[in-house]
């Protein structure tokens, strides 16, 4: 078990700036449901919500020349929203039209998951980062996020996530977010 506040201080990563003020922000927003975190699992849900959490309100903010404490979960709910993922119904029968349509399917996953990760470099590009991996927190959870290649990256090969953890990370953003 680990506390979200000593959770958010190691992804400050030993920064003073506007990364450390939103990962305490992202503590703030998440406190109340999320005050400690289980140990990773096959998928750390938890932790890839303080992340996701923390690197969007940063980029949401500091795209603009903003300060993370003023992003709200509404906000970060809607832009995670703006960027669907089209669902797969897993009870097509085993026809060749459904294999059309899985192949269909994986296209627009595809599509839309590269949108998700495109719009949020573009924020971070905005922010004064260089992506992929400019060599500070905040380009580095970037690339942890992204990158499921490189068997160096927290979410790499070795980490056995059933999908991106950019996107598992913003579907846990819009489930704790959005409230209405």
């Amino acid at each position: 078990m680990t506390f979200l506040w000593s959770y958010t201080e190691a992804l400050a990563a030993g920064d003073e700036g506007w990364w450390r003020a939103a990962t305490r922000h992202a503590a703030d927003l998440l406190e109340a449901d999320h005050w400690w975190l289980d140990p990773p699992g096959l998928v750390p849900v938890q932790h890839l919500l303080v992340e996701t959490t923390a690197l969007l309100s940063y980029a949401l903010a500091r795209s603009t020349g903003g300060d993370p404490d003023t992003v709200t979960g509404a906000q970060l709910a809607a832009w995670a929203a703006a960027r669907p993922l089209p669902m797969l119904d897993e009870t097509v029968p085993d026809t060749v039209e459904s294999s059309i349509s899985l192949l269909h399917w994986s296209r627009i996953f595809e599509q839309q998951r590269l949108r998700q990760q495109n719009d949020l470099a573009r924020l971070l590009l905005a922010a004064g980062h260089q992506l992929p991996g400019g060599g500070d927190p905040v380009a580095d959870l970037w690339a942890d996020l992204v990158d499921r290649e490189n068997p160096g990256r927290r979410y790499g090969p070795g980490s056995r996530l059933p999908g991106p953890a950019l996107t598992l990370g913003l579907g846990a953003v819009l489930r704790q977010f959005d409230r209405a």
